[in-house]
């Protein structure tokens, strides 16, 4: 017995049409490309996201990565066509810590610096479906509104490149995005004079006299990789700080 295939509802919604020989003319209503669609319907093409982002006011975003059989977390509702070379809001609110989205969803550094970085790229169904759990598949399709800046704001013990230096952070996260500047002291990679610290990719030098703030200008920084808590404690003890 063949295993019954999974179906996206979008998809269904499709095949539907089809089935009840309504596609040609649902897509010639709507001035969408009726080859594209019957091949999205009979399953041939992979959805790429310049045809999701062009189908938004009628296919709920979420409807291309959930299948029939599960259930949609998030809210249901069509939106205004996205043109996919606009920022969208998960790529504005994730553009400067895309190392951590690197990590968690296994996409390669290249890639992710021509999505977030270069715009060279977008996201693809298969990274979205990944992703699904954390983000509303919607942000890939609007705009961020006044309330995201763009920027990211490192958390204490955050190791980050900034002006092509390689930087603990030192100041909380509510400080820093409050005042959008950090407490940061320079690292040098390896061994040497200074204090030892390991990071969960790299062994760190910590140069207590390279102690300074650094501001955001127009220039964010990058996390590259994190400290354990109690060893940022030791560098904030060893320069008298208070944190």
């Amino acid at each position: 017995m063949s295993e019954q295939v999974r179906v996206t509802y979008a998809q269904k919604k499709l095949l539907d049409l089809l089935q009840e020989g309504k596609l040609k003319s649902w897509c010639e209503e709507r001035n969408v490309p009726h080859a594209a669609l019957y091949k999205l319907a009979t399953g041939n093409i992979v959805p790429p996201f310049i045809v999701m982002s062009s189908l938004v006011p009628y296919f709920v975003p979420a409807e291309w990565v959930y299948f029939t059989d599960e259930d949609i977390p998030y809210e249901v509702r069509t939106l205004e066509v996205w043109n996919p070379d606009d920022t969208s809001l998960f790529i504005k609110k994730q553009k400067y810590n895309y190392i951590e989205v690197i990590k968690k969803y296994e996409i390669s550094e290249t890639n992710a610096r021509n999505i977030f970085v270069n715009r060279r790229a977008n996201i693809t169904l298969l990274q979205m479906q990944k992703m699904a759990k954390d983000v509303n598949p919607e942000e890939f399709f609007i705009p961020a509104d006044e309330s995201v800046d763009g920027k990211f704001y490192p958390e204490q013990g955050d190791i980050v490149l900034h002006f092509g230096k390689k930087l603990l952070v030192l100041s909380k996260y509510e400080v820093n995005k409050k005042f959008s500047f950090f407490m940061g002291i320079e690292l040098m990679d390896g061994v040497g004079e200074g204090i030892e610290l390991e990071g969960a990719k790299e062994k760190y030098i910590c140069l207590p006299q390279k102690l300074t703030s650094y501001t955001y200008n127009r220039k964010c920084p990058v996390v590259v990789d994190k400290i354990k808590t109690g060893s940022v404690r030791l560098v904030i003890s060893h320069c008298n700080l208070f944190f």
